[in-house]
């Protein structure tokens, strides 16, 4: 499956890269309206974790709640489906993150539990991983 044209432009509007968003271990979740994308968030499961990626909210309905329903939303499914760690990167949103109950960790941790994800395969062969900072969220799973 192809990520739609429209949601590419979308994340590359905020600054975010789509690559990986095609990768059949990565659930991809947008919201929309007549406008367009709203929001998107993605997962590329490493079982029993997953790294959510690609959050973003079109600039127009930012700061109305639009971000957060969305990883709430996300977050459910991932401890529906078992995931039982969230991790991220983010340079410029902590407190955002530290919010939806997040905290930073070692970018390494983050590394060796989302070894084969996508975007951390992308991030260790192009030498970005040691600009990033990491965050987790553990999940009740039940």
């Amino acid at each position: 499956m192809t990520t739609a044209p429209d949601i590419t432009a979308f994340l590359h509007a905020q600054g975010l890269d789509p690559h990986g968003l095609d990768d059949p271990d990565t659930l991809l979740w947008t919201t929309r309206d007549a406008n367009g994308p709203i929001a998107s968030a993605a997962l590329e499961l490493a079982r029993p974790a997953a790294l959510l990626r690609s959050v973003a909210v079109r600039p127009d309905r930012r700061g109305h709640g639009a971000g957060r329903r969305l990883v709430e939303d996300v977050l459910a499914e991932a401890t529906a489906g078992g995931i039982r760690r969230v991790y991220l990167f983010s340079t410029d949103a902590g407190s955002f993150w530290q919010h939806m109950g997040f905290h930073e960790v070692p970018v390494p941790e983050a590394a060796a539990a989302l070894a084969g994800a996508p975007q951390v395969r992308r991030y260790l062969a192009d030498g970005s991983l040691a600009a990033e900072v990491a965050w987790r969220r553990d999940l009740d799973v039940t």
